[in-house]
């Protein structure tokens, strides 16, 4: 060690001190490897796909499921959009026709809100809980053709169809109607029940009743003083006007991810949906559209009858202008009595196959959305309590519906009629009991065989001879 008392032993020494001092520091500086700066996270900053449950119960309302030319959409402020087939439609939007234009709107519930070109409609309150068995919609027409077809029957619910002259309030059923500034409002119930209500009064209308409106002022006319052939004309103009039947009997499927957020908001409590409809809720007047004609000059008994007061309310006597017109027209059209009554059947056909749509619409969005089968039992039961003569199709629906959930759901569910509704349908209760172990009886006694009669051989008779071997 003696040379570390020489200069040059002096300077190697304070080298490789001065290099194991900057060892430490140059760690320091250099980052690790093996462990990197976690990157930040964007949970926070970027929002959810899916809406919130109460999000889309105050926003999606449905979809539509037919669309022919022009159909708008307008939401709020905002400009207006095309619509085209699968596209959701949402609370207090304004959908709007071409000249052209048909389509055919889908509640969340199943029903149906058809409409013909000129058009201007606007959904402004949907509630629905299929679990609390609750459906109430509201829509305004302002101008346009148009067919309401109920969907999934629920204990509680209601449907307002508001025109210029008046509200339509409907209970389940089928709604028709035509509304246009050159002719009074016409409004049809071809099945359910409805009462239409204005300023100056009310009227209850039965399967096959409709009425015209003149003005919000005018008191509703009783539906027996609707003439037939008036009423059969209007009828077999809608129909031309509105898309045809098979947009109702072929429905394309919902996607998969619609079904889900469908579902969703079907399972918000309807004082949930009402809270935010109520918050979302603007009070702006319906947009008016350009006019490009008058459906008048294809209701040529409807103004006829209008101009000579048919359809005022209260009155008490026929003028001889008035008999004069009625007879004509009912010689004219001497097949309008049987139109109506083909009217309603086809009506009847419609909400039938309607509500089998609706059925199975809610409870497989259900199956999807619900967290656990548990909710889609009782869902289940709520839409038998609701309609017992669907028991059967409600429960196939149910069972369809658990296929799409995960294995260990599949066990929670009996997909069968509710215990409060076994008795009414004279069904046998699913879960049985165990028997009783029964005391085992003793083997029975083992008789003594008989023995097989001996065979006797038959004897001969006296005459009878020997046969002699031949010689």
């Amino acid at each position: 060690m003696r040379w570390l008392g020489t200069g040059r032993g002096r300077f190697w020494l304070a080298v490789f001190l001065a290099l194991l001092l900057a060892l430490p520091a140059r760690a320091d500086d250099t980052p690790a490897a093996a462990s990197p700066q976690p990157a930040p996270s964007t949970v926070e900053t970027q929002p959810s796909a899916e809406p919130q449950p109460a999000e889309a119960a105050a926003n999606q309302i449905g979809r539509s499921i037919f669309v022919v030319n022009d159909v708008d959409g307008k939401s709020g402020e905002a400009a207006p959009q095309r619509i085209a087939v699968n596209d959701d439609i949402v609370f207090d939007e304004d959908i709007t026709t071409g000249a052209e234009a048909k389509t055919v709107l889908e509640f969340r519930d199943g029903s149906t809100f058809e409409m013909g070109p000129d058009a201007v409609v606007r959904i402004d309150a949907f509630i629905f809980n299929p679990e609390e068995s609750t459906s109430r919609k509201s829509v305004q027409v302002s101008r346009g053709v148009f067919r309401y077809v109920g969907g999934y029957l629920a204990s509680n619910q209601e449907t307002k169809i508001a025109t210029p002259s008046g509200s339509l309030g409907i209970r389940g059923s089928v709604a028709a109607g035509i509304v246009d500034p050159d002719v009074p409002d016409f409004l049809y119930v071809g099945d359910g029940a409805a009462t239409f209500t204005n300023q100056a009064g009310s009227a209850e209308l039965q399967p096959g009743n409709a009425i015209a409106v003149p003005s919000p002022s005018t008191p509703p006319m009783a539906p027996a003083a609707m003439p037939p052939a008036v009423a059969a004309q209007a009828l077999q103009m809608i129909e031309r006007h509105l898309p045809p039947r098979q947009a109702l009997q072929k429905r394309p499927p919902a996607d998969e991810a619609w079904l889900h957020r469908a579902g969703a908001a079907n399972l918000v409590p309807g004082s949930v949906q009402q809270e935010h409809a109520a918050a979302m809720a603007r009070g702006r007047p319906l947009p008016t559209v350009a006019r490009r004609g008058s459906l008048a000059g294809e209701l040529g008994l409807l103004v006829e009858a209008h101009r000579l007061n048919l359809f005022a309310g209260r009155q008490t006597a026929r003028t001889s202008e008035q008999t004069a017109f009625l007879t004509r027209a009912a010689r004219e059209n001497p097949n309008a009595p049987a139109a109506m009554r083909r009217f309603i059947g086809d009506a009847r056909v419609l909400h039938t196959a309607s509500m089998n749509a609706g059925t199975a619409l809610v409870l497989r969005g259900v199956g999807r959305a619900a967290p656990a089968a548990e909710t889609l039992r009782r869902v289940t039961a709520a839409s038998v309590r609701a309609n017992p003569g669907a028991a059967a199709l409600i429960n196939r629906h149910t069972a369809e519906a658990l296929q799409h959930r995960a294995p260990p759901e599949h066990g929670r569910l009996n997909a069968r009629t509710p215990p409060e509704h076994r008795e009414r349908e004279n069904l046998k209760p699913q879960a049985r009991t165990p028997k009783p172990p029964q005391a085992k009886k003793p083997p029975p006694k083992e008789l003594p065989k008989k023995e097989p009669p001996k065979k006797v051989p038959p004897k001969k008779k006296k005459d009878e001879k020997k046969e002699e071997p031949p010689r």
